[in-house]
């Protein structure tokens, strides 16, 4: 048996004005053939696919295709996209006749002149392998889900956590829907209901949150005989592409009324979520310090959600920080500023010397560039190995890095994107967050998996930026209206929300 296993793993924020390019792929890591299994077939859901795949079938042969990753961004350049696909194409004519197709994907990911990234991605393969041949992919929860994926899959797996720390389980359940469909030689039938809102991200916690009952009924739907997957995609929400919204779906081994009805029946109590997953708390910019020191202990965690890297955005807000450098902060505060520039300045002026430049501010145009007098006290590569939200043994490269200390201020530098959600980040430096007062994550909310256990308080910062809650201030231009929040929309149906 021969199972054919790939990725494209990026989730772009389309307000976010820098294109993804191949250097941002190349930074992470691109694999093709056998160094596909060879490099990275223990991180994230290729890891979880291949460890249960393997139980079932000891013998089965693992052919790579193409391994594309990288850190949240804006769209994927023309460029960029028409070389992933060339390599893909390659891929599978080297590959031969294979039994089956496995994708670890994100699902809401556009390219300059493609909308639905992951849409195309799953229609080029099923063109190549054919009708016959299972395709199965797994998704982040926030997936935009299309027609297109749907019709060009025969089964998709989503994360049912946020944070997300369950990808290696959001493998396993994709393999096991493979295994069905290998074993048995049928073809399952997907059930989906689209609803037209989008949600703060903040709110959308899988634990404690509003969503959870939703996902624990998910959960408890998987385990009946009858059902292969079942998924609710809440929406990258920065993401202005046709079919933006909601969505369930549920992959069954029949076609049977009931499942459609409860599918009906979860949309319908999603709905009603919709103006009360809108209400989160935030703290404005100009009173984040005073709130953080009324906190016994520390650290007070601070989630930056409009610069959040992890949303897309891109990391060099100097909003928090021209707060931070205004007001005495003992303990300090630490943050991190994505800013080539600012990097290249610190490793000129070289190590324990003075930095004078601006640094943030050039990447994105909701806050200006802010003057940084201070020290360089660290230069190093920001090299690093993700485990925690998001990923499993993910390598990470930022690539250069410095550490600028300016008043109660610690200041990481970095050449490039990553995960702003993880510690592990300020450790790469040497740092422990534990220490300082304040320490700033920019995550909207998946931040919590990793510093929820150590932080004295968490706090949500009301900021501007492409990553910002305020949909209204966004121009949105290609989603289908009406959309909520965006419009009123009182009643389902909506005439552009798709079922099957």
């Amino acid at each position: 048996m021969r199972i054919a296993v790939g990725q494209l793993w990026q989730e772009t924020n389309t307000f976010n004005r820098n294109a993804t390019s191949w250097s941002d792929f190349e930074a992470m890591g691109i694999a093709e053939g056998a160094d596909v299994v060879g490099r990275f077939g223990a991180t994230g859901e290729l890891s979880g696919f291949l460890a249960e795949f393997k139980k079932a079938q000891p013998k089965a042969e693992y052919v790579g295709l193409s391994r594309f990753a990288c850190w949240p961004w804006g769209p994927i350049d023309k460029a960029a996209w028409k070389k992933i696909k060339d390599s893909f194409v390659s891929q599978l004519n080297a590959a031969g006749a294979v039994d089956a197709v496995y994708l670890t994907l994100h699902g809401a990911v556009c390219a300059q002149d493609e909308p639905d990234v992951t849409g195309a991605l799953l229609e080029l393969v099923r063109k190549h392998v054919g009708p016959k041949v299972p395709i199965v992919g797994s998704l982040d929860l926030h997936a935009n889900i299309t027609k297109r994926m749907i019709d060009n899959s025969d089964a998709l797996a989503g994360y049912h956590a946020c944070p997300h720390i369950d990808g290696v389980e959001t493998g396993a359940r994709a393999a096991k829907a493979m295994l069905w469909q290998l074993e048995s030689k049928q073809k399952p039938k997907t059930f989906v209901r689209k609803l037209p809102m989008i949600t703060a991200a903040e709110s959308h916690n899988t634990f404690t949150g509003l969503p959870s009952g939703l996902y624990t009924r998910l959960k408890q739907l998987e385990r009946e005989k009858d059902v292969l997957t079942a998924g609710l995609y809440m929406a990258m929400p920065w993401f202005d592409c046709p079919d933006l919204g909601w969505t369930f779906t549920l992959t069954t081994k029949g076609d049977t009324e009931r499942y459609s009805e409860l599918l009906d029946t979860l949309a319908e109590d999603a709905w009603t979520l919709r103006h009360e997953m809108e209400r989160v708390e935030r703290v404005a910019p100009a009173n984040i310090v005073k709130q953080a020191l009324l906190v016994g202990g520390k650290p007070v965690v601070v989630g930056d959600g409009a610069d959040a890297t992890n949303s897309g955005a891109p990391g060099d807000s100097t909003v928090l920080l021209k707060e931070f450098l205004n007001q005495s902060i003992p303990n300090g505060a630490l943050t991190f500023m994505v800013d080539p520039d600012a990097v290249a300045e610190a490793y000129a002026v070289g190590l324990d010397r003075p930095f004078d430049a601006y640094v943030g501010g050039k990447l994105s145009e909701y806050s200006p560039p802010l003057r940084v007098q201070g020290r360089v006290t660290k230069l190093f590569d920001v090299k690093w190995v993700l485990s925690g939200h998001i990923c499993n043994n993910l390598p990470i490269d930022m690539g250069r890095g410095a550490l600028v200390r300016s008043k109660d201020v610690t200041i990481l530098l970095c050449e490039r994107s990553g995960p702003g959600s993880s510690p592990k980040l300020y450790q790469s430096a040497g740092l422990d967050p534990k220490l300082f007062k304040i320490v700033v994550a920019k995550s909207p909310a998946g931040f919590r998996a990793d510093y929820g256990p150590f932080a004295a308080e968490i706090l949500l910062a009301d900021c501007p930026g492409c990553a910002a809650p305020h949909w209204k201030s966004l121009k949105f231009e290609h989603v289908n209206r009406p959309l909520f929040p965006l419009d009123d929309v009182h009643h389902l149906p909506v005439s552009w929300c798709w079922k099957r």
